[in-house]
Parts: structure tokens; sequence; C-alpha cells
């Protein structure tokens, strides 16, 4: 389907939900276009890259919505700080996996996310991956959507010996919490998962758990509150479809994953398949305060 039968389909489940494919379509469009041409890029860490090209879509995003409403608009790129969590906002990624884009890693990674939150919770959510032409959305309470049709996790349960975990990790080493490095050591033993993987980290892998397309099972995303690498506009829009599809995110202390608290947190296509990821991390953490 093109952004237009999108735009008309999630126009008839939310405005706003419109809205944000609108908006996600004007910075989708820069990042194909910009696709495969050199850029300039600089660094704001160690394996985290940006470019003109996430400035330019993070722009056109935040122009539109301005135009569109007086919300205030979080973004990675021009607006990301914020003192207070407020009642209601527009949360904006104009490139997720901006390091995977500048590098051509795949085409698959890159992706637009864009989410509306109202009184604390997640009302509408956006995944566009630009460069593959997919449209992952949902609106709360209403289930979730790819391309125009029904998004909704089969029901059949995963065990974790059978699943296949990502590991979303830091670019830079230094910044790896020990939680997440101790449940990847559990998760890689004997008694884990029978495939973990770390590969290009991308706020989008929850819609390929979501879709079920793959053996792709779960991802744990790690965050260390001092440098956070999963923001709020990483986290809103993919969790909150990943739910609406029937999936499952929780913390490591497995509470409900808060788009602004910055600690890691775990997405699958069950609850139960969490659960036992946070089993194995409970069983790491009481090993470590032992020792």
């Amino acid at each position: 389907m093109t952004a237009i039968d999108i735009q008309r389909h999630t126009k008839e489940l939310s405005a706003q939900l419109a809205i944000a494919v609108h908006a996600a379509s004007l910075a989708g469009q820069i990042i194909a276009d910009g696709y495969d041409q050199t850029h300039a890029i600089d660094a704001k860490g160690v394996g985290d890259l940006v470019s003109e090209i996430d400035h330019r879509a993070d722009r056109a995003m935040t122009d539109y919505l301005a135009s569109e409403s007086d919300v205030l608009i979080i973004s990675e790129e021009l607006n990301p700080d914020v003192d207070v969590v407020p009642d209601e906002c527009w949360i904006v990624d104009p490139l997720d996996a901006s390091s995977a884009f500048l590098m051509r890693a795949g085409k698959q990674y890159p992706s637009v996310l864009i989410a509306k939150r109202e009184q604390g919770k997640t009302v509408c959510g956006v995944v566009h991956f630009p460069l593959t032409g997919e449209w992952f959305y949902a609106t709360h309470g209403r289930g979730a959507w790819k391309d125009g049709a029904a998004l909704k996790i089969p029901s059949e349960e995963v065990q974790l010996g059978e699943a296949w975990i990502e590991m979303n990790q830091y670019g830079d080493s230094s910044l790896e919490t020990e939680a997440f490095s101790n449940l990847r050591q559990r998760l890689r033993s004997s008694d884990g998962a029978r495939l973990v993987t770390s590969n290009v980290p991308h706020a989008g892998v929850a819609m390929r758990i979501a879709e079920s397309s793959s053996g792709l099972a779960a991802a744990v995303h790690d965050n260390c509150p001092g440098h956070v690498k999963q923001g709020p506009w990483d986290i809103a829009a993919p969790v909150m479809i990943l739910i609406e599809a029937g999936g499952a995110a929780m913390t490591l202390d497995g509470e409900d994953v808060d788009p602004f608290a910055g600690q890691p947190f775990v997405v699958s296509r069950t609850q139960l398949l969490a659960e036992a990821v946070l089993a194995c991390h409970a069983e790491m953490k009481t090993a470590s305060q032992c020792s």
C-alpha cells in the first residue's frame, strides 16, 4: 500500500494517527532520497552516528506537526530535552538506526518512529520503514496493523530454549549495564535461549517480533540511566504497537515500560517468554549479590 492508502486507512481509525502517518511519510521520503549517497557524518558517541538526513527529516516532521496542532513536540534531534514529562505530546524519531542507514547495513533497519501521548499513555503510534516501504501502526485499544492488514501475533507459546533473542546493545561498550551483560551471558548458556544475537541496534526490532515472519521472539534493550540509549522516541511507538498486536514489553524488574524512565527492558512475542527472560535476570542478579 502507498502512503496515501495508509493515510486513508488510518484516518478511519484516528485523525491523530493519520497525522502521524503523514509526518512519517515526509521524513521517509527524505530518507529514501538520501539512501546510498555520501553524507557528512557526525558522531554523538561511539557507534552513535548522525547526519544532515536526520536533521532534515526531523525538521520536516516537526514543522508539519506544528502546523497541525499546538501540542509539544519531543524529537530526538531538534528538541530532545525534557525536564518535566508532559501530559500531552508528540514524540518523534526521524531516523532510527541512523548508523545502519549511514553504513548501509541493510534496508530493513532504518525507520521513522512517531507516537502521540496523552495523560501518560501512548494513544497512537507509527513505525515506517522507508527503504522497504513497510508501515506498522496502532491506536490504543483498537489493535495493530501492518500495511493495512490486521497485525496479530500467533497464540502459540514460545519456550525460552526454542527462542531466538536479540540483544540490542550500546555501540560504546563502556556504557553497557551490568544487568544487560549478565543477562546476555545467562541467555547464551546451555539452559538459555536457542539463539542469541547482537545485530544492528534498532528500535524497529519490536516490529520484526510482532510480524512473526521469522524465529525472532524477543529482544533485550540495554539502557544506562546516565547515558540513555533508548529514549522516549525509540520506545513509545514500537512498544505500543507490539502490545496492541498481542506482544509484551517489561522492564527487567517486571514493570510496565515507561518511555521516559531510561532503563533496560524486554520486548517479546508473549508474556510468558518475557517472564522467562526476567527469571534469567533475577537468577544472575542473585548470583552476583551472593558472590
